[in-house]
């Protein structure tokens, strides 16, 4: 059974705990019952941390146990940075210690300006997680939670298989057929492509995932989702133009 972990900090930027304000909980519990509908049973479990103190508490036991695969972290943020009630600060090199290492887990980041390559290159080098991915600028909060639903639901679920025409053009499959078949895979780069064809709006707002490369005889080459699908987004537009 996969294992999400989600760890959720307060939106409200001066720390009023008593005001209300939005959560991603309600969203990934409809990604999980969805799943579950297909048959795909998802643990989930979700805490809210406040600063860099309980974040670090909450990852060590992530790392500690074996059944989460994957770690969500929704914050406010900015470059090298996410921030816990009152605006506390949490850097880079503190949240690389709570994480480190990582080898079976990849990171999620719903927050602004944080996932940079420059960022992601720091944090996959050091923790040796699995994948981190996140926004490489400001983002907007709706929009956002449900760009990283779909990725969330594609990586735990699967997504629908498109349909090649004769032509060798992709359609989506629901224009033809009353059903249609489910593909999996347990890649993340090739998850975040299969989100940019269907929901562009993913990579307009800066969706990326990164991986290392790490064949041997040679550093580790960062692998930006953000880039190597550009051109899959371009013909998704196409496509939909055309329908």
């Amino acid at each position: 059974m996969p294992g999400l972990v989600v760890l959720e900090s307060m939106w409200n930027r001066k720390g009023q705990l008593l005001e209300d304000e939005p959560s991603v909980l309600p969203y990934l519990k409809a990604i999980r019952q969805s799943l579950a509908w297909e048959g795909i049973r998802v643990s989930l479990v979700y805490r809210r941390f406040y600063s860099n103190y309980d974040l670090g508490l909450l990852l060590e036991e992530v790392r500690r146990r074996r059944a989460f695969q994957v770690c969500y972290i929704a914050s406010h943020g900015r470059r090298r940075t996410l921030m816990g009630i009152g605006n506390r600060v949490i850097r880079l090199g503190a949240l690389v210690e709570h994480c480190r290492p990582s080898p079976r887990i990849g990171y999620i980041f719903g927050a602004c300006d944080f996932v940079t390559p420059d960022t992601a290159r720091d944090f996959l080098v050091r923790t040796g997680a699995r994948f981190v991915a996140g926004y490489q600028k400001a983002i907007p909060w709706t929009e956002s939670m449900l760009v990283d639903c779909l990725f969330l639901s594609y990586l735990l679920g699967g997504t629908m298989k498109w349909v090649r025409t004769k032509h060798g053009e992709r359609q989506p499959p629901l224009r033809e057929h009353e059903d249609f078949e489910i593909t999996r895979s347990e890649n993340p780069q090739k998850v975040a492509g299969q989100l940019y064809r269907d929901f562009p709006l993913a990579h307009d707002i800066t969706f990326s995932c990164f991986t290392l490369d790490r064949r041997s005889g040679r550093p580790p080459e960062l692998v930006n989702s953000f880039d190597a699908y550009r051109k899959s987004v371009d013909r998704s537009r196409r496509l939909v133009r055309h329908l």
